[in-house]
């Protein structure tokens, strides 16, 4: 048997993992390996990739077919990965380097292509994407603020916050008030059912 990979753009998370898998178990294409940006199978019949597209699209998926469009999503899965709030930062940790050394490329390369294929800096994509996480993090764990800062990379409370402040116009306490909010809810809706 060969293992076919394609590569699938817009997966940014372990519920695009999830919503991939559950078009292919609709289509009855047994998975081998699925992982951000990346899809395979094992089978000797190439994969209808038409029909692979008509299930995804809706769902905000394409499936990249030339080596940029894969080196985006590449780098995009990189993005993903560091800034999960789950990766071992090392002393000195520049992702420049980490990128450049993951993707055999040098990082003015990478950020260039990015640039020009995805119409704004790969910079302000990771911005994007830490801040996207910390609010995620901020409003469905319990992990403190200096926790969640630490596990993104930032360099302080401080710095997440007035990054906070710069991208989104809020706080982190705004977002750690909603997950607040939604704990009182669901407390007053058990405690409703009791009575």
């Amino acid at each position: 048997m060969q293992e076919q990979k394609w590569y699938i753009k817009g997966m940014v998370c372990q519920r695009c993992i999830t919503a991939v898998q559950q078009v292919m178990d609709a289509l009855g294409i047994a998975v081998s390996s699925l992982q951000l940006g990346e899809l395979s199978i094992s089978g000797t019949a190439p994969m209808d990739l038409t029909l692979l597209e008509t299930h995804l699209q809706p769902l905000g998926f394409s499936v990249l077919r030339d080596k940029n469009s894969r080196t985006i999503q590449e780098i995009k899965a990189l993005v993903s990965h560091v800034y999960s709030g789950n990766f071992d930062f090392p002393p000195a940790f520049r992702f420049s380097r980490y990128a450049a050394a993951s993707l055999n490329t040098s990082y003015e390369t990478l950020s260039d292509l990015f640039t020009r294929t995805e119409r704004y800096s790969l910079e302000k994509y990771i911005i994007d994407q830490r801040i996207k996480q910390a609010s995620e993090l901020l409003v469905y764990t319990n992990r403190s603020v200096s926790d969640i800062a630490f596990a993104l990379g930032f360099s302080s409370v401080a710095h997440l916050s007035k990054q906070f402040t710069q991208h989104r116009g809020l706080t982190p306490s705004h977002f750690r008030n909603i997950r607040k909010t939604k704990e009182s809810a669901a407390a007053a809706e058990r405690m409703s059912g009791i009575i």
